[in-house]
């Protein structure tokens, strides 16, 4: 741990790197193409991005975006460019925004993840896996009676995958809070998917219960990715960035570990430090919603608690749409006693009714089962009425 800190005090120099402008991507998502045969599919306002790999073995597929529209729309990129099949997704962290359009491809394509993310999906809950049979109907039939490990290889370490002339290398940083993520670097062509370590201009989005690791464990990513020298670097969310952004983004967590740190040696209390906790130095960045649950995340993690546990309660609810925001993610409900609530659709809610959350509008009548949570509500199924 030292010696990944000092490495990481040394390239993060003066902390020098404030940025000013706001690093969102199109309305629309671009297909652009980074080396021979490797293209990065950029997500639309920020949505996931992935990687396409074409040899002439097969496709390789890293992450599989955001939402149906945005999978076929990569599938359609792909088959503009090439009329071999996917033949491999890999999956860079376990969250929905980067798995959920894997049914598009597999089967036939292998899925390759790591082992921890292979034991999280053995234990899915019945919903889960309806959800990943029904995403495409014109796949259904077809996903009856597959589960989602039916078609998984999986790895512990480092895995180097040779397709039809290409290297592609599969690299985890191993830590405790690791839940998985990977990074997938290309030698030949000096690209690499970073991954969740890897963004630009965005805060990360931490959370006391571990869910993307911790600030420690991106670090040590960081110290093993900076050193490859990448030319190209796409992250889980917004634009293509390059070596120096992830230079940045050392900067960034250091500072954000050494803020949080003085508060808690001024004796404040984590709520305290919710409503205090700032990055200003990087006004402008995506995502300033991630702040308050950083530092509840860095407050844990700096004190040396493992994950937070914390109780779900599922709960109904019947009522009407009065807000929407980031595109569907986030509702604010009324339910039919008059009770207003904040609902998170995730892409692994089942949505019913629309063809997916960016349809929902407001005034729309709905129901949905959610699980009660810490920070916010969690919709596992909701369904709007006609």
């Amino acid at each position: 741990m030292q010696r990944c800190l000092i490495f990481l005090l040394a390239v993060a120099g003066f902390m020098t790197f404030p940025v000013q402008t706001r690093a969102v991507t199109g309305e629309t998502a671009e297909f652009r193409k980074l080396a021979d045969d490797v293209y990065a599919y950029v997500g639309k306002l920020n949505e996931a991005n992935a990687t396409v790999v074409v040899t002439s073995e097969g496709v390789v597929v890293i992450d599989t975006g955001n939402s149906q529209p945005e999978t076929r729309n990569l599938l359609k990129h792909i088959q503009s460019v090439t009329r071999q099949p996917v033949r491999y997704v890999i999956i860079s962290q376990n969250h929905g925004d980067h798995i959920q359009g894997t049914p598009l491809f597999s089967p036939p394509a292998t899925v390759i993840l790591h082992q921890k993310v292979a034991r999280d999906w053995l234990a899915w809950k019945p919903h889960l896996i309806k959800v990943w049979r029904k995403r495409f109907p014109e796949r259904t039939e077809a996903l009856k009676d597959f589960l989602p490990v039916d078609a998984v290889a999986s790895f512990t370490d480092r895995l180097t995958l040779r397709l039809g002339g290409k290297t592609i290398e599969l690299i985890y940083v191993d830590d405790t809070y690791n839940p998985g993520d990977i990074a997938v670097w290309l030698p030949q062509d000096g690209v690499l998917h970073g991954g969740f370590a890897a963004y630009k201009e965005r805060h990360p989005d931490m959370r006391p219960d571990y869910s993307h690791g911790t600030t420690w464990g991106m670090l040590k990513q960081l110290e093993a990715l900076i050193p490859l020298k990448p030319k190209f670097v796409v992250p889980s969310h917004g634009p293509v960035g390059d070596v120096k952004d992830l230079q940045v983004m050392v900067d960034y967590l250091l500072a954000a570990r050494q803020r949080v740190r003085a508060m808690m040696d001024r004796g404040m209390t984590v709520e305290a430090i919710r409503k205090e906790f700032h990055m200003k130095e990087y006004a402008g960045w995506d995502r300033e919603i991630h702040l308050p649950i950083m530092a509840a995340a860095l407050y844990r993690e700096l004190k040396g608690e493992g994950p937070e546990i914390a109780s779900v309660v599922e709960k109904q609810i019947r009522g009407k749409i009065l807000k929407i925001q980031e595109g569907g993610v986030y509702l604010t409900v009324v339910s039919d006693s008059g009770q207003e609530l904040p609902l998170r659709v995730a892409t692994v809610a089942d949505v019913e009714g629309i063809p997916d959350r960016s349809h929902f509008k407001v005034g729309m009548r709905f129901t949905a089962i959610y699980e009660e949570q810490k920070e916010w509500n969690e919709v596992l199924e909701i369904k709007v009425e006609p």
